[in-house]
């Protein structure tokens, strides 16, 4: 079996390097500035050939002159189409990148709704589990209390006990003391007679 898996996962891999590598493709420029630029340019044109007058026919345009603003116009007109054909091909883009997303949404619904019923079954399984670590950690608390309570009576009672045992040893001292403080008053007088 492992003789098998290993040329998949090799492939699978390679197939994922290869990914990795393929650039991601770049929506497409859009025209419609450069298009826009142009026909201003056309427009210029137009004015221009528009405002030429010829002195020779007490400033009125020539026929080439006339000419020339039926050109630049005939070139806005084309710019202008193109700037149509611009702005509806960004629309199917746009509505082709709806459509799609629309569809991924629908997939993903589904997917969705068919992973619903799994989902319910390891949120009850999840509630279940948490009911019984829920009680554990109740009778573990429990026992710990338990166990509290002792601690406190055994140190309780060795409390008592340290307690009694100190006072057995101030009194003991206080006797001590006692007993040296009459032993040298007793012996204050026998010094003295000698």
């Amino acid at each position: 079996m492992t003789r098998h898996l290993l040329p998949f996962l090799f492939a699978l891999s390679a197939s994922t390097a290869a990914l990795a590598q393929t650039p991601a493709t770049a929506p497409p420029e859009d025209p419609l500035p450069r298009l826009i630029q142009e026909r201003q340019q056309l427009v210029q044109d137009y004015e221009a050939a528009n405002g030429q007058r010829n002195a020779f026919l007490a400033n009125k345009p020539s026929k080439k002159d006339l000419q020339e603003v039926v050109e630049a116009l005939k070139g806005i007109i084309r710019k202008d189409t193109e700037i149509v054909r611009a702005v509806q091909a960004g629309t199917l883009r746009k509505t082709a990148a709806v459509v799609a997303e629309n569809q991924q949404v629908k997939q993903l619904a589904t997917v969705a709704q068919t992973d619903q019923s799994s989902t319910r079954e390891r949120f009850h399984d999840l509630e279940n589990q948490i009911a019984n670590l829920q009680e554990r950690d109740r009778q573990r608390e429990k026992k710990l209390q338990d166990l509290q309570a002792t601690a406190d009576e055994a140190t309780a009672a060795r409390t008592s006990r340290e307690l009694l045992a100190a006072a057995l040893a101030v009194l003991s001292a206080g006797l001590l003391f006692y007993v040296l403080k009459l032993r040298g008053q007793r012996s204050a007088p026998a010094k003295r007679r000698k």
